[in-house]
């Protein structure tokens, strides 16, 4: 048995002893009926000549072997918002003359904050302003303000040195906003934010000094985030397809895991916040609410599945299944299991589709 069928064949095992444990001893509960003509010949690990010629029972349900396909999916609770927020520092030293209003969306080269009634404009970028952005500089802020300023219009070459090119842009931007033409950038002109963001909170007071985060920003799309153990995270690993639904009704919308990160809140060292992002069409959604992932798992392909309640547990680790005749009466059959899913657990042996079986109520 390869390592992964072993793996399967463990978490098959835990489920189905998990539904059986509220059953009385080693077996699952069966219908009184049933229990009475079987006594004699209960255990699993028994030939199904052992278990023959006892009754259905009036009140025993029954339920069809099944031949399809099975998938282990499971279903996530999450919340619909526009995921986590990072904060904005004042940088600029100075008074706070502008801020923007919480939920307001802020474009490339728009204003994030004004200090001294000099706005601060938004470019796209992870690395922040820490340095001035001068002729002769090199590294990644400078090819971020090339890429930015190529965006923008401006005649530059999108690569990490400031030179010639780049100072000329730098002054023609500064002409087109009303600033001296110094061909420098500081702090107080521009701050890197990760694309086009939505202000979540504001925490800088007008007249106050800048300073600490003077906004929050998070993406401007909405996405589902959801906290699940590590164990869980191993379904939902960044790339992963699933389904999203909102509030539980609508039709399940298309998305994929965009991110995992360790969780901050309670449990932090055995959770991790996972975020999916999603297609909602021309849907609308509202501003915020309970959501649902549905994520697939295994699919096993073309296989006979019963009801989990179906089985009887023997001794060993061992089931099987009352199959009924056609004269009502039921022979116990030994089956080995496989996937569980959807209530529902893939099995081998002495059935075959269509065959009924003791389902106890």
């Amino acid at each position: 048995m390869t390592a992964r069928k072993r793996h399967r064949a463990t978490i098959a095992g835990a489920a189905i002893v998990a539904t059986l444990a509220i059953g009385a001893g080693t077996w699952a509960v069966v219908d009184p009926s049933v229990r009475a003509s079987a006594s004699a010949g209960r255990h699993a690990d028994g030939d199904s000549e052992r278990g023959g010629g006892r009754a259905a029972g009036a009140q025993s349900a029954t339920a069809t072997v099944d031949r399809g396909d099975l998938t282990d999916s499971k279903v996530f609770a999450g919340t619909l918002g526009y995921g986590a927020a990072r904060g904005v520092p004042g940088a600029a030293q100075g008074t706070l003359t502008w801020l923007p209003e919480p939920g307001q969306v802020i474009h490339r080269d728009d204003f994030l904050y004004a200090v001294d009634e000099r706005g601060v404009r938004s470019m796209h970028g992870t690395v922040p302003v820490w340095r001035s952005l001068e002729r002769g500089r090199k590294g990644t802020d400078v090819h971020q303000l090339n890429a930015n300023l190529a965006a923008l219009g401006y005649d530059v070459s999108v690569d990490d040195t400031f030179g010639p090119r780049t100072q000329r842009a730098v002054r023609q931007w500064q002409r087109d906003r009303g600033h001296e033409r110094t061909g420098v950038l500081t702090a107080r002109d521009i701050a890197f934010v990760d694309g086009d963001v939505r202000v979540g909170t504001v925490g800088g007071k007008l007249g106050q000094p800048s300073g600490g985060d003077v906004v929050t920003v998070t993406s401007t799309k909405r996405i589902v985030t959801a906290t699940v153990s590590q164990r869980e995270a191993e379904r939902l690993a960044v790339g992963t397809k699933v389904q999203v639904r909102i509030n539980g009704a609508g039709a399940p919308m298309p998305g994929s895991v965009t991110g995992v990160q360790p969780s901050t809140g309670e449990d932090a060292g055995s959770k991790v916040d996972v975020e999916v992002s999603f297609e909602a069409g021309d849907r609308k959604l509202p501003a915020a609410a309970s959501a649902q992932i549905d994520a697939t798992g295994v699919t096993e392909r073309d296989v006979l599945s019963v009801p989990i309640a179906a089985l009887v547990a023997g001794s060993g680790g061992r089931y099987a299944v009352d199959v009924v005749r056609r004269d009502g009466t039921t022979k116990r059959v030994r089956v080995e299991t496989g996937l569980v899913a959807d209530g529902r657990v893939a099995v081998t042996g002495g059935v075959a589709e269509g065959d009924r079986v003791v389902v106890p109520r």
